[in-house]
């Protein structure tokens, strides 16, 4: 559904499941949300209705507040500034 003036939603139009269960979701509402290829949703069923979400990891909070988490580390570099 795509954001309607007044913040309510209307409907972008019918969507098929394919013969394999895939959705193709219109690229106008994956452009808005920022959303592309690759990208992790979570999907789940909620009073009836199918819903989908972008995927947040439990690590999203801490990233980049720990030192070296969100670049790769040198080992053997680490190793000698220890001694």
């Amino acid at each position: 559904m795509e954001p309607k003036k007044g913040g309510r939603a209307r409907r972008a139009g019918p969507v098929h499941i394919s013969s394999k269960n895939q959705v193709t979701l219109p690229a106008a509402i994956l452009r808005r949300l920022g959303l592309g290829p690759g990208d992790p949703i979570d999907i789940t069923e909620e009073g009836g209705h199918i819903v989908i979400r972008r995927h947040r990891s439990r690590f999203d909070g801490v990233i980049g507040t720990i030192p070296g988490l969100t670049e790769a580390v040198d080992v053997e570099a680490s190793r000698e500034s220890w001694t």
